[in-house]
């Protein structure tokens, strides 16, 4: 099972479309979330074509900001809209390939501290009501969780990022190494002027480990956006994400 979250700065440019749709066609993700659509979804919905491949959630933007959405194959995926909110949105999600069920959280870190903090305390206050359930949180959190996370620019750890490293830890948050590549955010200048943050994430919430598969998280480098796609894959536990291929000279011999 994949999973896919990508900040796609917006979806209303004719020259970005082509793009998005051919990176969901070369990942081939079973659930995607995104972020920062900047339209009413029955745009967004019109513009990826969802109606004709995919199952869809959204939440309307205010002003030009913002907007998020959930995509998913119905003849793979079951999803059940549980709660949809300005900055974050939840769902039930199960898998109809592998034994998993459990809820996903996608996520918009807004821009101001005050925003933030408010909606650190609303997960937190979700995933107590959830405690028994597995829980994948993802998406753009626009906050670091230790100097390692960026690279370029100033590198200092405010506030709103130490309450951050609060919120992953009070809520026993692991967060999977990911393989591609440690930024999924640049600001596209060259030389010392070039600035890359982790900002985009997958977590896993508690009861995570008593769960019987192992999981993989990949930064992509098809992007049309300032961020790069991440992708998770689950697995049963026992097959392997990748089958290796071995053969001995001496078996062509015969």
């Amino acid at each position: 099972m994949k999973f896919l979250t990508w900040n796609v700065r917006g979806c209303n440019a004719p020259d970005k479309h082509l793009m998005r749709k051919r990176g969901f066609d070369q990942v081939k993700p079973e659930v995607t979330c995104i972020q920062e659509t900047k339209l009413g979804s029955e745009e967004v919905a019109r513009i990826l074509g969802v109606r004709q491949r995919w199952s869809s959630f959204f939440v309307d933007v205010e002003g030009a900001s913002v907007g998020l959405g959930i995509l998913w194959n119905p003849q793979l995926v079951k999803v059940e809209a549980v709660s949809s909110f300005r900055y974050w949105q939840m769902e039930k999600v199960s898998s109809q390939t592998i034994n998993f069920s459990g809820f996903l959280i996608n996520v918009y870190g807004p821009i101001k501290s005050a925003d933030k903090y408010h909606l650190w305390d609303e997960i937190t206050k979700t995933l107590e009501e959830i405690k028994p359930d597995i829980t994948i949180i993802m998406g753009y959190f626009n906050d670091t969780l230790s100097h390692s996370d960026k690279r370029g620019g100033v590198r200092r750890m405010c506030r709103i990022q130490i309450y951050f490293q609060t919120f992953v830890d009070s809520n026993a948050l692991f967060e999977v190494a990911a393989k591609g590549g440690n930024f999924t955010w640049t600001n596209r200048c060259l030389g010392f002027s070039n600035i890359v943050e982790k900002l985009d994430r997958f977590f896993l919430a508690r009861e995570w480990n008593l769960a019987p598969l192992i999981f993989e998280v990949e930064v992509l480098a098809i992007s049309d956006s300032s961020h790069f796609p991440v992708s998770l894959v689950l697995q049963k536990d026992g097959v392997p994400l990748r089958c290796p291929f071995k053969v001995e000279k001496m078996w062509l011999r015969e």
